[in-house]
C-alpha cells in the first residue's frame, strides 16, 4: 500500500464501485461508510449525469461530491449544488459535432445539455450500464435543434468500432474542443481539457489535498486520466488492459467486492 497519507478518495461507478447487475454490495457500502467516519472525502467519479448518480450518492449516504458527465460536472453532493460546470459553447458545440459527421460518415449523436436536458437522435443507441436510464428528447437531426452550450457528446459509430472512431477524430477537431474515450465504448467529445482528473484536482485544491494523497479507484478507458492524476490508483481486475497496465494495483473485481477489500487494508493500516 502506498506510504502516502491518503486524505480523498474517488470511485468509479459502473464496473468499479457497482456491481455488474448495477447493485452495490453491502460490503463496499460499510467500508466507504467507515472510510467517511474517518474523515476522509468521498468522491463519486462517473461518466453519468447527475441525476443518475445521485440514486448511488442517497444510497451510500456519506458522499461529498461527484464528478459527472467525465468532469464536465462537479457536485457538492451534501446540498446538490453544482460548484464547476465546463460546457462548449453552441458554437464549438455544432462545429465539432458536424466536424465528427464528416470525418467519420454515418454517426448518431447525442448531447448532453448544460441546462441538463438531453437531446438524442432517435439513431442513437448505446449500451448504458444496467438500471441507467436518461430521459432524452429525440430528434432526428441534433445539429438542427442544440441552442445552447452542450456539455458532452457522444458520438454513435457503428463503421468505425471500437477506438478507431477516437483514433480518427484525434488532433482533428475544431479550438477548445477533444475527443476521448466515453466509457461507453463510443467517442465522447468535450471542452479540451475536460476529465475526471480536472474534476478531482478542482476538488482537491479546495480542500487543500495534493494529487498524492488521493486514492482512485477505475476500470474503464475514461478512467485513465484519473489514474494518472492520484497518487495511488486502482483498477479493478475486470477493467480494461490499459487501466490495468497504469494502475499502481490491481483490486478484485467489481463483482468480488474489489473496492472494499482495498478499502478494509487501507483503514486497518491507519489504525
Amino acid at each position: 500500500m502506498n506510504n502516502q497519507i491518503t486524505r480523498m478518495l474517488a470511485f468509479d461507478l459502473d464496473g468499479t464501485l457497482l456491481r455488474s447487475d448495477g447493485s452495490l454490495s453491502p460490503r463496499v457500502k460499510k467500508a466507504i461508510h467507515e472510510a467517511h467516519n474517518q474523515d476522509f472525502v468521498i468522491v463519486l467519479a462517473t461518466g453519468r449525469p447527475w441525476a443518475m448518480t445521485k440514486p448511488v450518492a442517497d444510497l451510500l449516504g456519506c458522499v461529498d461530491y461527484g464528478v459527472c458527465l467525465n468532469g464536465a460536472v462537479v457536485i457538492d453532493a451534501k446540498n446538490e449544488r453544482i460548484i464547476d460546470k465546463r460546457s462548449m459553447s453552441k458554437e464549438q458545440a455544432l462545429d465539432a459535432a458536424a466536424t465528427a459527421r464528416n470525418l467519420l460518415g454515418d454517426v448518431s449523436l447525442a448531447a448532453d445539455m448544460a441546462d441538463g436536458s438531453h437531446i438524442w437522435e432517435h439513431s442513437f443507441l448505446s449500451d448504458f450500464p444496467p438500471g441507467l436510464v436518461i430521459e432524452a428528447k429525440k430528434v432526428d437531426d441534433a445539429l438542427s435543434v442544440i441552442d445552447g452550450p452542450v456539455l458532452t457528446w457522444l458520438v454513435d459509430t457503428p463503421k468505425h468500432p471500437g477506438l478507431s472512431a477516437v483514433d480518427i477524430l484525434q488532433g482533428r477537431l475544431p479550438e477548445g474542443t477533444e475527443v476521448r474515450p466515453s466509457g461507453l465504448g463510443t467517442p465522447e467529445i468535450v471542452l479540451t481539457g475536460v476529465s475526471k482528473a480536472s474534476g478531482l484536482a478542482l476538488i482537491s485544491d479546495a480542500h487543500s489535498i495534493d494529487s498524492n494523497e488521493v486514492m482512485a479507484f477505475g476500470d474503464g478507458l475514461n478512467d485513465l486520466e484519473m489514474l494518472k492524476w492520484a497518487g495511488w490508483s486502482i483498477a479493478m481486475a475486470n477493467g480494461h488492459q490499459q487501466a490495468l497496465d497504469l494502475a499502481a494495483e490491481i483490486a478484485p473485481a467489481n463483482d468480488a467486492d474489489g473496492v472494499a477489500e482495498i478499502l478494509e487494508r487501507l483503514l486497518a493500516e491507519r489504525n
